[in-house]
């Protein structure tokens, strides 16, 4: 679980892909639990790319991006999303 996965890491340094392309929407539970995450863990993520095919996905990155501490993207390209997640920062 992600959760337990980010336990105990004290600093930002988390760079996470998600793959939305298998998504077909968005239950009001799973957002309520999604910032939930997001409030818990916002300080440990350094970077979230949103892989994904639908508009309502991109929204989401740009809603989450007030709500972490890192920064987010969202890309239609598998490629340019894992690209982005290795750069620097």
């Amino acid at each position: 679980m992600l959760s337990s996965a980010l336990d105990g890491i004290e600093r930002c340094c988390v760079k996470l892909l998600i793959d939305g392309t298998q998504l077909e929407g968005w239950e009001l539970h799973a957002a309520r639990d999604d910032f939930k995450l997001g409030l818990k863990y916002g300080r440990q993520l350094s970077r979230i790319t949103i892989y994904g095919n639908k508009n309502w996905q991109e929204n989401s990155a740009e809603i989450g991006s007030w709500f972490i501490s890192g920064e987010i993207q969202y890309f239609e390209d598998h490629q340019n999303a894992i690209a982005w997640l290795q750069e620097s920062r």
